[in-house]
């Protein structure tokens, strides 16, 4: 039976193994795409990590990696804290089809000995990293993009049939705090569509189920309510305090005073409307040059257009 150190002699034969000067060098640069990957634990990467990184425990690397990497013949950069382990990765890469696998040598600990950057201003919670481990794959997302989400505030107005579905999914996004505005209680014929609300919450205000149902969904959130009919005098107050105005009420008036109050504010309104099988949704931001929903339709159109 071969030792471990004969082991690891035998991945570094078949693997490509960087300094971290060299990897330092080759993420600077920006010059070819490489994805680099940190593949310690989550606790280990809770501490700091090397920005960039997707972040992916070894042990999850070999089931989630062809999403990450779809073409295996772009080149990934293995990491882990002593850059032992990663080279063992590689070698599993390899063996899947990967042909440019390049293992860090000396992992994290040789790259913070060098003095190098570390990402922690970012710094998410062990908890946090398992939550979110599947969405921070997407390129899009990333763990900055978590990061920002974490610290983004959404005002959702309306808890019916428009909110409840999109209240559920920020919760599960991770969206840090969520506001929720309405001034209805629940009936039992809302159950059917407005999924956020249980049986047995029928007759309580509609903020304070969607709340208990959000935080059932994800505790790691903040939800703030608010028990009232928006209004001109209390529209501008509420929303001072969030990032982007969700709109899932079910009458023109509200959509049009809810669109007026972004403007003026200069925040992010996302527009939402259904009718039966059909529905539209659109964002609205003229701060960053875009139209308004008054660009569109001057008027509110009569409410007898919207049939229930």
């Amino acid at each position: 039976m071969s030792s471990y150190d004969g082991l690891l002699e035998q991945a570094r034969a078949e693997i490509d193994e960087i300094s971290v000067e060299d990897a330092h060098e080759m993420l600077r640069e920006g010059g070819e795409q490489v994805q680099l990957v940190d593949i310690r634990s989550r606790g280990h990467m809770a501490l700091g990590y090397i920005k960039g990184a997707a972040l992916i425990p070894a042990d999850e690397l070999e089931m989630t990696v062809h999403h990450l990497l779809p073409d295996k013949s772009e080149p990934v950069l293995l990491y882990c804290e002593s850059g032992h382990r990663s080279l063992f990765t590689a070698l599993t890469l390899k063996e899947m089809g990967y042909t440019r696998v390049l293992a860090m040598a000396g992992g994290m600990t040789a790259w913070r000995e060098a003095g190098y950057e570390v990402e922690n201003r970012t710094l998410l919670t062990q908890d946090q990293l398992t939550r979110y481990s599947r969405q921070m794959l997407l390129p899009q997302v990333g763990v900055d993009g978590q990061f920002k989400l974490l610290n983004a505030s959404v005002l959702l107005v309306g808890a019916g049939g428009l909110g409840s579905s999109a209240a559920l999914y920020l919760a599960a996004a991770g969206v840090g705090t969520i506001g929720i505005a309405d001034f209805d209680r629940v009936e039992k014929s809302n159950l059917n569509r407005q999924v956020i609300h249980a049986s047995g919450n029928t007759g309580k205000p509609k903020t304070e189920s969607a709340k208990e149902g959000l935080m059932r969904i994800n505790p790691d959130i903040r939800v703030i309510t608010f028990y009232e009919r928006m209004t001109p005098q209390n529209i501008a107050d509420i929303l001072k305090d969030f990032d982007i105005l969700l709109d899932g009420s079910d009458n023109f008036r509200t959509k049009y005073l809810l669109n007026d109050a972004a403007f003026f504010a200069g925040k992010p309104y996302i527009f939402g409307g259904a009718v039966r099988t059909e529905g539209q949704a659109a964002v609205f931001f003229p701060k960053e040059g875009g139209p308004c929903l008054r660009c569109l339709m001057p008027q509110p159109p009569p409410q007898d257009l919207a049939p229930t």
